[in-house]
């Protein structure tokens, strides 16, 4: 027998036990999926932008089986989250599918991305129920992260040539052929994320608690290091919150004073280079990467059709057509453009909702630290948001997205039986004490 058959067949067995093994525990699976994020280059070209990765195949692989396997019903807060989401997407569905009877349809990319998002949030929630997975995926989310701070490290140092262009150069240096300062952006957010879930879910301990504040310290500089100085600013801003409602003083203040004494050593190495990325007016814009001439451009895209907007995936279409030199980099002007003013009220009413669940935890003693982890994510993600489009069906802040409605729906369960535990034993303690005699 040709020895590349027998590799493929010894490969497919292989392969189908790894399926069955995480279908009859998934927490191997999440965690494997986790790992998997670390690694975007290892992908199977299908297109135009458009590439089949590892976590991908995962992500099939768990909607199968939440389909087929019957998971714990939705929690009324996640039905009201997912409610609005559905309605977002359905928007999106239709719009493509006018734009197709018009001749004029989405580019590809676009729409393998909102389907792509759709089918994590279908899946990931139904089949997180239990902390142990949420500890899983957390665990398989630091090795993936670790692998990829080794990759963005090789990248830079194999041509120290690039720092001598500027910022934009070390930027596009540190990218993946799959990934671009945004997206590692992202990424950052996610292990910044995971960090924090690993913090409050695994036993409380200070060798514990050192490990995950080191860990979401270390993610939360990526982006700084790089110079993606909009995703930096927004995860620094959202840790220093999460810190604060938490209650923790003194990791806030040894998080400023690393992020500071970083900034400073940097700088005494490379002055020029650190003071073009600072270097910012925002009078007349300078600085932000022609931010302020494509949201010129996006405004007037929005003005010629506010209420139903141009469709789905016709932002770039459209804003190349009237002279733009690219996209808004801005994921409410973005949703404004294509789906027109309603469904921009839909991303806001989503994002409502998911904000009103995390508050709502926030003020129970015993879930504050979770809802203090969500409400920081939504201050971050929602932040980055006007300058990137991370909000609008971007395939990794919809898995932190999904991480937290998951979260949200363990902890209204575990709200509704420890309510039922209650109930059950106030008959007992109301009993009359008998006396001796």
């Amino acid at each position: 027998m040709d020895l590349s058959i027998t590799l493929g067949v010894e490969i497919g067995i292989a392969v189908l036990l790894a399926l069955a093994l995480f279908w009859a525990k998934p927490e191997y699976g999440l965690f494997f999926y986790g790992l998997a994020l670390g690694f975007p280059d290892i992908a199977l070209p299908l297109g135009t932008a458009i590439n089949l990765r590892l976590d991908d195949g995962l992500i099939v692989f768990f909607l199968l089986r939440s389909l087929l396997w019957s998971p714990a019903s939705l929690t009324q807060g996640q039905r009201s989250i997912f409610k609005w989401q559905a309605c977002l997407a359905a928007v999106c569905i239709l719009s493509a599918l006018v734009g197709f009877a018009r001749h004029t349809p989405p580019a590809g990319y676009e729409t393998i991305k909102m389907i792509g998002c759709v089918a994590i949030l279908i899946a990931l929630p139904r089949l997180l129920l239990l902390q142990r997975r949420l500890r899983f995926l957390a665990a398989g989310l630091m090795c993936g992260g670790v692998a990829l701070m080794f990759q963005i490290g090789q990248r830079l140092g194999s041509n120290p040539k690039n720092f001598l262009g500027g910022f934009q150069q070390v930027k596009s240096a540190a990218s993946f052929i799959t990934w671009n300062p945004n997206t590692i952006g992202q990424a950052s957010m996610l292990l910044v994320f995971a960090a924090g879930l690993g913090w409050i879910t695994f036993r409380r301990s200070r060798i514990n608690s050192g490990l995950w504040f080191c860990s979401a310290t270390t993610f939360s500089l990526i982006p700084a290091l790089i110079f993606s100085r909009g995703a930096g600013l927004s995860i620094a801003t959202g840790y220093v919150f999460f810190l604060c409602l938490a209650r923790r003083w003194k990791p806030a203040l040894v998080f400023l004073v690393i992020g500071v004494s970083i900034f400073g050593y940097v700088r005494a190495r490379d002055s020029e280079l650190v003071d073009s990325a600072t270097q910012v007016d925002v009078t007349t814009g300078e600085g932000f990467s022609h931010r302020f001439d494509r949201w010129d451009m996006a405004i007037e895209a929005i003005k010629s059709d506010p209420y139903l907007g141009h469709g789905f995936g016709q932002e770039w279409i459209y804003l190349r057509d009237i002279g733009s030199e690219g996209r808004a980099h801005n994921a409410y002007m973005t949703v404004w453009i294509e789906m027109g003013f309603g469904g921009l009220a839909l991303l806001l009413a989503a994002i409502y909702q998911f904000v009103s669940r995390a508050v709502s935890l926030y003020r129970d003693s015993e879930f504050q630290m979770y809802g203090a982890l969500l409400l920081a994510w939504s201050v971050a993600v929602c932040m980055d948001s006007f300058g990137s489009v991370t909000l609008y069906w971007e395939k990794l802040p919809t898995i932190t997205l999904s991480i937290g409605i998951a979260l949200i729906g363990i902890c209204e369960r575990n709200r509704v039986w420890a309510g039922a535990r209650n109930a059950s034993a106030a008959p007992y303690g109301a009993l009359p004490e008998h006396s001796r005699i």
